[in-house]
Formats: structure tokens, sequence, C-alpha cells
């Protein structure tokens, strides 16, 4: 079972010898540093830490912000340590302790999950709200279809339209034009050909 430790600050100019004492008075033995935004999944040595984990390691963070500043993230990069058969303990959140066969950490990390998803169908439903008063405006459109692949988007669109009108069936169009079905139907509806 090894300890390992991660260190994040936000910028080059920060100094990690805080968490560095900190997490090497837990008795962590490795260390992956990294100076970035912990907004970024993009993170080389985080990637790198969870790929060396070996079961029943433990990851060590000096404090839960230093691992990831969003919720959902923080929540799949817990979920991706547990199932390597690994652990996560804060040193700064001490309810933070996924190493343990504590119930009450459990808990927590449950509550804490159903928080995020709470405010996951908040912001949902706060947007088909807003789309709903746009449509009722007249403002509201959806978004412009995306073509899925190659060409100028704009010609390919003429393309598809002139084919519809010439007759050619919707498996054929999809066929030729690499187009989903939802995307096509939402282009034809768009030109009122539908």
């Amino acid at each position: 079972m090894a300890k390992l430790a991660y260190i994040r600050v936000s910028s080059e100019g920060q100094n990690t010898a805080r968490q560095r004492k900190a997490l090497k008075g837990a008795g962590c033995t490795a260390f992956y540093e990294e100076k970035i935004s912990g907004a970024t999944m993009e993170r080389p040595e985080l990637k790198r830490l969870l790929n060396e984990l070996q079961e029943g390691d433990v990851v060590y963070v000096h404090e839960i912000s230093r691992l990831s500043r969003s919720t959902k993230d923080l929540l799949e990069i817990i979920e991706q340590i547990k199932s390597k058969g690994a652990g996560l303990r804060s040193i700064t959140e001490t309810w933070l302790d996924t190493s343990s066969a504590n119930p009450m950490h459990e808990f927590l990390l449950t509550i804490f999950s159903g928080l995020v998803q709470f405010e996951r169908s908040m912001i949902k439903q706060r947007q088909r709200e807003g789309i709903e008063i746009a449509k009722k405006d007249g403002r509201f459109r959806g978004r412009k279809p995306e073509l899925v692949s190659g060409g100028k988007a704009e010609r390919r669109l003429q393309e598809i339209i002139k084919a519809y009108k010439e007759g050619k069936s919707v498996r054929h169009i999809r066929e030729v034009y690499k187009v989903g079905t939802g995307t096509l139907y939402k282009i034809l509806e768009r030109e009122g050909l539908r």
C-alpha cells in the first residue's frame, strides 16, 4: 500500500512547499506535482497518478480544491480512484476518506453526489424555462444544426436541401451526406420542408 500525494497550484509563481510538507507529514512517499488550473481536466500528472494507481494505494491531497474545482469532476476522479481499488484522503477535509470502510464517509459522499445531481437538475430546469419563454416571445429557434463530417457546411446544407427537393429519400440523404436523422429533420423543418 503506497501513499501517493497529489499537489497542485494554479500557476508557476505559486509555491508547493506548504502542501508538500503536510503530505510528507502524512507519510506520503511519492509526489505528483502540477502548476496548472484546477478548472481544466488536462492535467498530465493527475493522469499519470491515476494510471499508476495500484489496488490498496491511497491518494492524499492537502485539500479537495487541489484535486478539482468542479464537484462533478471531483466525483469522477473519486470514482476512477475507487475503480482501481484505491482510496482518497484529504488532510484538511478529514471527512473525505474513501480508503476506510467507514459508512459515515460513504454517507457524506452520497450526499455530496446528490447535491451535484440536484444542481444539474436545477440548471436544466432553468434552461427549459428560459427556452419556453423565448419560444413564446418568438426569439428561440434552437441552435443551427451542425453537419457531421467534411466539406463546407453551407454548401453541404444546400446540397442536402436540393437532394430532398429532388425527391431523394431520407435514408439516401443520410448515407450520402453522412448526416444524422435528427440533424436532417431539423434542417428540413428550419427550411419549411417538413
